[in-house]
């Protein structure tokens, strides 16, 4: 596939290396995205049709990953802005009619809209050939007026279905739960955090627990969990394994490639966490990034049998407990420069046929970040997302959430990451549009029925933490306006 772009200044070598080709789950293909000349050029093994996606500025939402339609491979260049408006537009209307299905009623403001982004790339689709620059022109504006219209849309779908869901007067029992830190809050801000959360999220992991082979350490769990369950909060614990070189103890690495052994050494932390803490939590978070490659050279396969495993091991120990098993970029966007053969749903659908009375999985999805990040994206995307998972594996989900409030470079944290949900040029990315973003898209996953756990995955940004301005809590303990947008969605939807 071949593209032009009226605005070259836009073709940044990051966004390219970010931009891929999706098939018809919005699932990327392995390839590579270069620029040759003036033309954007993809490569592939394949030559299918398939959707362009790539990172692009629409003005007051930052950089989404906009898809153009469903494309074939030819010499001849299509004009980027023009297809990417088309796709946009499309997966809109598209949306629209499925839901209008289902009964959502319709706002005219809604419906103008479409009509209007409809209109502008109408005309810019049949200029393009003749007039580039004001198709461009067209296509930026059709862009802009479907994102709100995206928006707008989304709002209404959570609107309704929420007023369907609570007919009765009763409140959801959709769980609103917060990744706490090795230390339990005090004062106010603990108080704030027990009326805003009905869940706490307590990291168990390997790393954590077991820094020195077979001595264990638990003062990190101890304190927060005491606390949550002192708040009456229901606790979730774990993940206890995530596969992340940073994350597992450094020990061992002296057993990499020996998977016997390894096998045996996590299951001894399993088992130890679990024989300690069953009947103080409410959910076993079992393991988390299952998809991620290359963690102590444990291949595809051998990171299922381990987890599943796992998922006996803890089964056995506590079986009446939940359970749930987590991947991260449920879009797999990994895949777009590794050639890999399972995809993000792959993972959990091998282990939902195993028959392991898994109770739910967990879609990690750490917005706007980079490496193992999740794309911003049309909010719609997150609408089909959950339910292509749901209608895949008819289980219920747990969304594990994060969103930097800051461009602003972020010692304390994980050097590994970095923020690209916004461009330079927009300087979007504020406290204030972190805690809007939550206000406007959590309602719309909440809504859904199969998402039953929603987790904020960073409480704080002051001290060692991973994802860079991504807590309820500035760096300066303040606390960011997303908490009194978390608190009123609890008060309003939720026991």
């Amino acid at each position: 596939m071949r593209f032009v772009a009226d605005d070259q200044s836009l073709l940044t070598e990051d966004r390219l290396a970010r931009a891929y080709v999706a098939g018809i789950d919005e699932g990327p293909t392995f390839g590579r995205t270069i620029l040759s000349g003036n033309q954007i050029v993809v490569e592939r093994p394949e030559d299918s049709s398939g959707s362009f996606s790539i990172p692009w500025p629409i003005p007051g939402h930052g950089d989404w990953l906009v898809g153009t339609s469903s494309l074939m491979e030819r010499e001849k260049p299509y004009h980027l802005e023009v297809e990417l408006a088309r796709g946009l537009v499309f997966r809109l209307r598209d949306q629209l009619a499925a839901w209008e299905m289902l009964g959502l009623r319709t706002t005219e403001s809604v419906l103008g809209a479409i009509r209007d982004a409809t209109r502008n790339v109408g005309r810019a689709a049949v200029s393009q050939s003749v007039d580039p620059a004001s198709a461009a022109v067209r296509a930026r504006t059709a862009l802009k007026i479907a994102a709100d219209a995206c928006c707008q849309l989304a709002e209404l779908y959570a609107e309704q279905a929420l007023a369907m869901r609570m007919q009765d007067g009763q409140r959801l029992t959709t769980l609103l739960g917060v990744r706490l830190g090795d230390r339990a809050p005090r004062g106010t801000k603990a108080r704030k955090i027990a009326e805003t959360f009905n869940l706490a999220n307590v990291s168990a992991g390997w790393g954590v627990i077991e820094p020195s082979e077979g001595r264990r350490d638990w003062t990190d769990i101890d304190k927060p969990l005491e606390w949550a369950r002192s708040s009456g909060m229901r606790v979730c614990l774990g993940p206890l394994l995530e596969f992340d070189d940073k994350l597992v103890p450094d020990w061992a690495y002296l057993w990499e490639g020996d998977v016997e052994t390894l096998t045996t050494l996590m299951l001894g932390h399993v088992r130890a966490t679990v024989q300690r803490y069953r009947g103080k939590v409410q959910l076993w978070h079992i393991a988390s990034k299952i998809n991620r490659d290359r963690v102590l050279s444990l291949s595809d396969e051998q990171r299922l049998q381990i987890v599943a495993s796992a998922v006996r091991l803890v089964r056995q120990l506590d079986p009446s407990t939940p359970v749930v098993v987590g991947v991260e970029q449920p879009w797999g966007e990994y895949r777009a420069t590794k050639p890999t053969e399972l995809s993000p749903l792959d993972f959990a659908d091998a282990l939902e046929r195993a028959d392991l009375g898994i109770a739910g999985f967990d879609l990690e999805m750490n917005i706007g970040y980079r490496p193992f990040g999740t794309e911003l994206r049309n909010p719609l995307a997150f609408s089909r997302l959950v339910d292509l998972w749901n209608m895949r594996l008819e289980s219920p989900l747990m969304l594990s959430i994060a969103f930097p409030s800051d461009t602003l470079e972020d010692p304390a944290a994980d050097s590994r990451f970095e923020v690209v949900a916004a461009n330079e040029e927009d300087k979007l990315l504020t406290p204030d549009f972190q805690a809007e973003w939550a206000r406007r898209r959590l309602p719309m996953l909440i809504a859904k029925n199969a998402v039953q756990v929603v987790v904020w995955s960073q409480l704080t940004d002051s001290g060692p933490h991973r994802l860079p301005n991504g807590g309820l809590y500035h760096r300066t303990k303040a606390e960011n306006p997303i908490v009194g947008v978390l608190k009123d969605l609890r008060k309003r939807l939720l026991h």
